[in-house]
């Protein structure tokens, strides 16, 4: 009885640690560095010129970010990324995006910086197709 006791205790730490190093795998396929992360998502509100995104220091440390503009136009003026030692960096598209495109790859200056939020600047587009939703990505 105590053989089997340790036999089914052994088969579930092989079967558990086996599971945890699948799962590990997992992890590092989907952070590879050079993949984008979603920082963030928000429904404009088309009767403002300005919104945030605010992000957390959970979410890392990056080198670039982007933007996808998706569901309606958008004319986005320009966006001012603040970071977490409170220095910022503005940029400037001042153009339209339709829906499903992405803003160009920002740069972010230093080595890795922590970005605590990013402020859009845009114009309303008026469309019956609805409200635009900006996503922010971020690569580390």
């Amino acid at each position: 009885m105590k053989a089997l006791k340790f036999l089914t205790l052994g088969a579930l730490l092989i079967i558990g640690t086996s599971s945890f190093a699948s799962l590990k795998a997992k992890e590092r396929t989907i952070l590879q560095p050079n993949d984008w992360v979603q920082l963030g998502t928000r429904v404009v509100n088309m009767h403002a010129d300005h919104d945030e995104i605010p992000i957390t220091v959970l979410d890392g440390v990056f080198t670039k970010v982007r933007l996808k503009v998706m569901k309606a136009p958008l004319h986005l003026m320009n966006i001012n990324i603040i970071f977490g030692n409170g220095e910022n960096k503005n940029v400037v598209f001042d153009r339209n995006f339709q829906p499903g495109e992405f803003t160009r790859v920002i740069d972010l200056p230093g080595n890795k910086r922590i970005i605590k939020k990013v402020n859009l600047n845009y114009k309303s587009v008026p469309t019956a197709k609805g409200r635009a939703v900006v996503t922010l990505f971020g690569k580390h």
